[in-house]
Order: C-alpha cells, then structure tokens, then sequence
C-alpha cells in the first residue's frame, strides 16, 4: 500500500483527490490523508500515523508556510518522502526552484490524474492503478 498525504488550503482539491483514489483505496493500494496546511503536514509527517508516508502532494500556493517551505522541511528530516509539487502556475521559475529544493515532480493544476497515476506507478512498480 502507498501512503498518500495531500496538502491544499482548498477544501475543493482534497474532495478531488478523495474521488481520484477511491477505487485505489477501495482495493487497499492506495491509503490518503488530506490536510489543509503546511504545519498540518509537517505535524502529520513527525506522528505515528504519518510516519509511514510515501508521497506528499504539495501545493505551493498556500498561507502562512508555503510549499516550497514544506518540501525544503521534508527533505531536511525525511529524505525517503517523495514530494511532488502542484501549483496553479506553470512558470519556469517556480519550476526551477521545486526541482532544486528536491522535487520529484512538478504538476499544473488542474492536475492531470492519469499522469499522476502514471507517475506514481513509476515511481512504486507494485502500484497498479484502475
């Protein structure tokens, strides 16, 4: 099973991803675990339950503590997470700066799911995706 944790301020995204991974959660492939902000994740990833986690999907975009503040933490304590960045913006810039602070992948929303499944089956061979 492949540990998902989703990272949006958006209540509107989490209700996607739910629907996205429904028939992967159904068939226990995929566990997921929404959250609403970057200390959310941060706070989720030190406990029991988040200790676990494969992939982080990342928005950049969000109050207080950004993305890229997110996956530079991650990636300071826990090298093993796979972040994969997702943002409103399709610049270089924000691009640019994602991969060099340890991105695995970067996707625009709205977010194209069967290349983020894709990805994910990539990434974890054992992971079959409907």
């Amino acid at each position: 099973m492949i540990n998902i944790l989703a990272v949006d301020d958006e209540d509107d995204i989490a209700a996607l991803y739910k629907v996205f991974f429904k028939k992967e959660q159904k068939k226990d492939l995929v566990s997921l675990h929404c959250v609403r902000s970057g200390q959310e994740c941060i706070d989720f990833l030190n406990s029991k339950e988040g200790e676990n986690t494969h992939i982080v999907l990342c928005d950049i975009n969000m109050p207080e503590m950004d993305g890229f503040e997110v996956l530079t933490r991650i990636k300071q304590t826990m090298e093993s997470v796979k972040v994969f960045m997702i943002s409103a913006y399709d610049n270089d810039e924000y691009l640019e700066k994602a991969v060099s602070l340890g991105s695995e992948k970067y996707f625009t929303k709205p977010v194209n799911f069967p290349l983020l499944k894709e990805t994910i089956q990539e990434i974890y061979p054992n992971y079959h995706a409907s």
